[in-house]
């Protein structure tokens, strides 16, 4: 006897294209705002939905606009989490410290890379 299991469908149903559209360019803007911010996680998030979106659309980015995004978002987010490692180290909380200057590093290397592949 096989046994089959239920697709699962995505979330709930399926979108228009004008609301596809709408939410690529809603998570391009949030993206930027986040990247601004140095919040790189919420730039992240906000980028993957955009692009996910823009591929059903059959619409593509320019990777150097992607790329500039994630530069600003990666070397604001380093000095975001450096800042956060000194105020944890005052506060004497050496782990959270820790993890936020090695979350700083990675964010300063992605950033030289970003650099060095956008030229």
């Amino acid at each position: 006897m096989l046994i089959r299991r239920k697709k699962k469908s995505d979330a709930g149903p399926e979108l228009s294209k004008e609301d596809m559209e709408e939410l690529v360019d809603e998570n391009m803007r949030a993206a930027k705002k986040y990247a601004v911010a140095g919040n790189v996680s919420g730039m992240e998030m906000s980028l993957e939905i955009a692009m996910q979106y823009a591929q059903k659309l059959g619409r593509s980015f320019d990777s150097q606009e992607i790329g500039k995004i994630k530069l600003t978002g990666y070397e604001r987010g380093e000095k975001v989490m450096q800042k956060r490692t000194a105020e944890l180290q005052e506060a004497g909380k050496m782990r959270e410290a820790q993890n936020a200057a090695r979350l700083a590093s990675t964010y300063g290397n992605e950033a030289k890379m970003l650099k060095y592949t956008l030229g």
